[in-house]
């Protein structure tokens, strides 16, 4: 089976990457959940903020510089979903009443077409 959509055939869509916490998951989801996402996939990894990486250096050798990121890297979930342009905003505000007072970060990217196989 193949599914196949283009925005000239419907709604134009958006992928929200939505970086929180690793404390912050559960919370995240259920705020997707209750603006109407029925889909999302998660990544974990392991990542510094901007001021805390600004200026800081590693040295070039690999072990040295695995256990500097190790050292200075926090873990983190990504939470990504595809949702209808005009329900992004809605979502995004959701988020950001949701999790006031918590670190997170928002991106909206335009998604032009989708393909899914599932043989």
């Amino acid at each position: 089976m193949t599914a196949h959509w283009s925005e000239s055939e419907g709604m134009a869509k958006e992928l929200l990457n939505v970086f929180v916490d690793y404390e912050t998951l559960g919370r995240t989801v259920n705020i997707l959940s209750e603006q109407g996402v029925t889909g999302f996939y998660c990544l974990e990894y392991w990542g510094v903020s901007p001021q805390n990486w600004e200026g800081f250096v590693i040295k070039e050798e690999p072990e040295m510089a695995i256990e500097a990121i190790r050292d200075h890297t926090e873990r983190a979930i990504q939470v990504n979903t595809v949702v209808d342009k005009d329900l992004a905003e809605t979502i995004a505000r959701a988020l950001a009443t949701g999790l006031a007072g918590k670190r997170y970060t928002v991106l909206r990217t335009p998604v032009d077409s989708i393909r899914v196989e599932a043989p």
